[in-house]
């Protein structure tokens, strides 16, 4: 079975991330940079590939192990794992807390939802990959049903005039857009059965749903409430009533962005204790998601000061982790040809 996880990691992001920096950007101009940032983030896709095509008879840690380089190289994507897996955990705490659970503490929100990842690592990567096909219609299906529901409540003045933005807040708007929806896919390598045209599709189709999410709040909000919500995505919901008197739906489409955050969680929790060494695997894996948790929630998720910085400068550290990601791609290369001489 054809694995859906690019799709999830690639929506993973947007959520109180990536429409907060889009709208904060470019407001309803948001959804130019998302064609444009789809576009840029194909070339990303293809370029991870490119590094998938080297781990087909080997997987990623076997391959670079053999060189003191190739251990550098593990540390970094060990290192990428850990930070992804933190801005994971401030998240879901910070949306939880923010509307539904006011006063438990963030720890009580991030345990049940870490404990799960690791049982579904435990339990293989195959189980994850079923897991992904499985849960993949719900979300398409959630996300059509809540795009039909809000139609009513568009006012398409609202897209009008476009281009009102500077050309500068566009293009970084459109960078943004492109890091964080794809960068993370790096996280998909370690599944080969998966092909270029595989991701491509999963990729294609979470950028159409973040688009249809992106116009229905443009078209439901309008410019001036954009800027405002924390978390535009779930309060354009809000509006919804159905027959007059039905109201608070908004809170079954958490599902589609629990899904989204959950699976992301797994797979990097999967690919981070592959990836460390065999000797003391257990005690290295869970040492690591400890530290990551009281970081996450008793750090970084304790004053709002660090929690903005870590969600600005988020596409950037993502952007200093590409250029990691294409050494490893000429590293790869060039050893792949040492080796094809040596043979």
């Amino acid at each position: 079975m054809k694995n859906r996880l690019s799709y999830f990691v690639t929506r993973s992001s947007m959520f109180g991330i990536g429409f907060f920096l889009l709208f904060k950007n470019v407001g309803k101009d948001a959804w130019i940079c998302i064609l444009l940032g789809s576009i840029i983030g194909i070339g990303i896709i293809y370029l991870y590939h490119l590094i998938k095509n080297y781990f087909k008879k080997e997987s990623l840690k076997e391959k670079l192990k053999k060189t003191f380089v190739g251990k550098l190289f593990l540390v970094a994507i060990v290192i990428f794992y850990l930070y992804i897996m933190m801005i994971i955990l401030i998240l879901l705490p910070m949306f939880v807390n923010s509307f539904y659970l006011l006063y438990t503490p963030k720890i009580l929100v991030v345990i049940p939802f870490m404990l799960l990842a690791i049982y579904i690592t435990n339990k293989g990567k195959i189980t994850l990959a079923n897991l992904s096909s499985l849960i993949y219609t719900s979300s398409i299906i959630i996300i059509a049903i809540y795009f039909l529901l809000l139609i009513k409540y568009y006012d398409f003045n609202n897209l009008i005039p476009i281009f009102t933005v500077k050309t500068n807040n566009l293009l970084l708007a459109t960078i943004i857009y492109a890091s964080i929806t794809t960068i993370p896919n790096i996280l998909t390598i370690n599944y080969p059965e998966n092909n270029f045209k595989d991701d491509l599709k999963n990729y294609i189709y979470a950028n159409i749903s973040i688009l249809f999410i992106t116009l229905s709040i443009i078209l439901a909000l309008g410019e001036p409430l954009l800027k405002i919500y924390s978390f535009p995505e779930y309060d354009v919901l809000k509006q919804i009533k159905i027959l007059d008197f039905i109201e608070n739906i908004e809170n079954l489409s958490t599902f589609v962005w629990y899904f989204d955050l959950f699976i992301t969680l797994a797979t990097v929790t999967s690919n981070l204790k592959e990836t460390l060494p065999n000797k003391y695997n257990k005690i290295y894996f869970y040492l690591l998601i400890l530290v990551i948790v009281i970081i996450s929630n008793f750090v970084i998720g304790e004053n709002y000061r660090f929690i903005s910085i870590a969600f600005k400068s988020y596409a950037f550290i993502l952007d200093a982790f590409l250029l990691i990601f294409i050494a490893l791609l000429v590293y790869l290369k060039v050893t792949n040809k040492k080796e094809k001489i040596n043979k």
